[in-house]
């Protein structure tokens, strides 16, 4: 599975069928050899089980009139069944969207909307969720079909599938206050998945603990990855995926599992439960900066430590740097198929040494924001070297070629747990109320200490002042379309916000108190 780090080589140039059809092969292979694909709880299921009960998902899926090109969201618990429904709609080129049971209704209903779904697919335990979801509810049998004994299926790979075919689409924090769609493309998918293999050097001796919501694209590594090579998934539930004491326990229990993916604030979530780390894990950290304090306590506890980068737009990661003992923190080493490059305030490249926005080229770049044409435009521009570029917004310092220092962002987007938040988009929720004239919110404080802060101005309802909401009125009325790590812990009513003086909130003044 050899690619080029150049993103113009031929080599790159998957198309579904040949990604798939590696897919399908690795499937394949492991369940002639008898292997076990997914663990969850005590319940192990074989790859021929798993072949199994994706050929029955793609039936139901052409049953339903489903066909390349649809779109369908995914409202399914942490199950083998999950796993099975992912794969049959990438084999049948069905997009699928993610919609994590755990959110609140009001933001699935939101993603729903903006996603134009054809149908929504769950598991029938669900049903009061998806009411008003204003498409078909596709329930599939979680206990059912799969058969053990059946001969090894070969799942039915869409012949009309071409690169430019939408694999997946994940809803990410939006300034307007909505959600807003990213669109990844087999192409990217298959671009990324190979070039992340072949950096970690898997193979079907992985055994991978996946603890991430399907909600955060960096699940896409967990679920696919050890799939492709064969290898081994031990699946969560919806209890234990967040619990730093239960992902400690399953390590204790499991002393095979070798790969673990999680955010910086959850590592160090594991190491302050008393876990002194595992013989021969490979640890992956992303979504948020990785301090060197954290850094050399995991690298203690691992035999491999990678700092990971990407946005969801670039398909994951496109950066993954091997961390060593006692030296800086950076984020480097493009992945093969990728390109980085920064620029100045006058779109140049910059100098070693200089700071700039980071920007990412490449096949796996997203093929832009659904129905976002503006957005898309301003996102993802064409230069003069004819390639096309995604601007993070990230700012960093270029410290060599292909290795930089994350500086922070450039606009108002931040990072909270991993989870990437537009406070716009908190702030838009909270203007809607009557009792808010106007709103503020900032990041206050770091590592696990950071808390998302509200500042409110009060506003008027029938001509006169409206009551101030309190704290708990504030959660409950966010929390029908936010989900929980987007809800301000603190919510600071003030008489009228700081500006600046060209009238734009003062954010520095609310922080500073």
């Amino acid at each position: 599975m050899l690619l080029s780090n150049d993103p113009g080589e031929e080599s790159l140039a998957f198309t579904p069928q040949h990604f798939t059809a590696m897919l399908e092969a690795a499937l394949i292979g492991a369940a002639e050899s008898g292997r076990v694909a997914i663990d969850f709880g005590e319940q192990s299921i074989s790859y021929r089980e798993l072949l199994s009960e994706i050929s029955r998902v793609q039936q139901q899926l052409s049953q339903a009139g489903l066909q390349p090109g649809s779109r369908v969201g995914i409202h399914v618990e942490r199950s083998p069944a999950l796993i099975a429904t992912l794969l049959a709609c990438l084999f049948s080129g069905i997009a699928f969207v993610p919609l994590d049971p755990l959110f609140p209704a009001g933001r699935l209903k939101d993603i729903a909307q903006e996603a134009q779904l054809d149908a929504v697919l769950e598991t029938g335990r669900n049903d009061s969720a998806v009411i008003g979801f204003c498409c078909p509810v596709l329930a599939l049998d979680p206990d059912g079909a799969a058969d053990p004994q059946a001969g090894n299926v070969a799942p039915m790979r869409s012949p009309s599938l071409r690169p430019d075919t939408t694999a997946y689409m994940m809803f990410t924090s939006g300034s307007t206050g909505k959600p807003k769609g990213v669109v990844i493309s087999h192409q990217a998918l298959a671009t990324f998945l190979c070039a992340a293999v072949e950096r970690l050097g898997l193979d079907d001796k992985c055994h991978w603990l996946l603890i991430t919501t399907i909600a955060f694209d960096i699940s896409m590594l967990e679920i696919f990855a050890p799939l492709l090579v064969g290898g081994r998934l031990r699946l969560t539930n919806s209890d234990e995926h967040k619990d730093p004491h239960a992902v400690a326990a399953l390590l204790t229990r499991y002393p095979s599992v070798n790969t673990l993916q999680a955010t910086p604030t959850f590592w160090r979530m594991l190491v302050n439960t008393g876990w002194q780390g595992q013989a021969g894990l490979t640890a992956l950290t992303g979504g948020e900066a990785l301090d060197s304090g954290l850094a050399q306590q995991l690298l203690s506890r691992c035999a491999v430590l990678w700092n990971c980068y990407g946005p969801t737009e670039a398909t994951v990661w496109s950066l993954m740097s091997q961390v060593q003992p006692d030296q800086p923190i950076t984020i480097g080493s493009s992945l093969a198929g990728y390109g980085h490059l920064v620029l100045d305030e006058t779109d140049q490249p910059v100098a070693v040494g200089q700071e700039g926005e980071l920007c990412i080229y490449g096949d796996a770049l997203s093929d832009g924001y659904w129905q976002r044409a503006d957005l898309t435009a301003r996102q993802f521009v064409t230069r003069g070297d004819g390639l096309r570029y995604y601007r993070t917004g990230d700012n960093v310092r270029r410290l060599a070629d292909d290795c930089y220092q994350y500086l922070g962002r450039l606009d108002g987007q931040v990072k909270l747990r991993g989870y990437r938040i537009e406070l716009g988009e908190i702030e838009a929720r909270l203007r809607g109320l009557d009792a808010v004239r106007d709103a503020a919110v900032t990041l206050e404080g770091e590592g696990e200490q950071a808390t998302l802060v509200a500042y409110l101005e009060q506003g008027e309802q029938n001509g006169a002042d409206a009551p101030a909401m309190t704290r708990l009125q504030l959660r409950k009325a966010l929390s029908a379309h936010l989900p929980g790590y987007m809800i301000p812990g603190r919510f600071v009513w003030l008489a009228r916000l700081p500006t600046t003086a060209s009238g734009k909130v003062d954010r520095k003044q609310l922080a500073a108190g």
